[in-house]
């Protein structure tokens, strides 16, 4: 009697397991406080905060090209952001930053990061998925590094520095061993102009 008990408790508790797992169907997080104070130094600065559903932006102009899409706004005179989408196998698997001086992306700046690691400007579902897609990857706090770049990132341009602080993401479907991407994903982008480098 004993014995037929235990196994009805154990096979409930699989049964529930499985149905939790397959309930888990997406991975909506809110990002907390991470660290990291703002430069005491700059000379002006600028936030532009930016919800993405996917492939598309609110009030900002969109430029499609093929796959992707190229979004931009104006920080200050000679400053443009520009974001653009990176599509993956069902979605967009992630979003890259970069500034240009102009607003159609034709003189594009360079960060001081190296060339042969993963960029910074990159925010990619995979950071915050495991390597298979099965569970979430955990959140360090301060700035990212190339090798793990999580949700704050932290960049040098010559004559300002830039912050990115991803505050809420939703990623879809996150079955085993099927590429991570974005459903939405939220950002805080802040601009420091800085004394030019010498």
């Amino acid at each position: 009697m004993h014995m037929k008990k235990l196994s009805w408790v154990l096979v409930s508790t699989l049964l529930l397991g499985m149905a939790g797992l397959a309930w888990a169907d997406d991975d909506a997080r809110i990002i907390s406080r991470l660290g990291m104070n703002s430069p005491k130094d700059h000379l002006r600065n600028a936030s532009i905060y930016l919800v993405f559903n996917g492939n598309k932006v609110e009030d900002l102009p969109a430029v499609p090209a093929a796959d992707e899409t190229r979004f931009y706004s104006k920080v200050w005179d000679g400053l443009y952001l520009q974001v653009t989408t990176e599509a993956g196998a069902d979605g967009v698997a992630g979003y890259m930053f970069s500034f240009s001086q102009d607003e159609a992306n034709q003189t594009v700046l360079n960060t001081d990061e190296l060339r042969d690691v993963p960029s910074l400007r990159e925010v990619a579902a995979a950071d915050f998925r495991s390597d298979d897609n099965f569970s979430i990857r955990p959140l360090k706090p301060g700035p990212g590094v190339p090798t793990d770049r999580g949700a704050l990132r932290v960049m040098h341009y010559n004559g300002f520095d830039v912050e990115i602080r991803v505050l809420e993401f939703k990623i879809g479907d996150i079955s085993i061993k099927k590429k991570p991407y974005f459903e939405k994903m939220s950002c805080l982008v802040t601009i420091w102009e800085a004394a030019p480098a010498k």
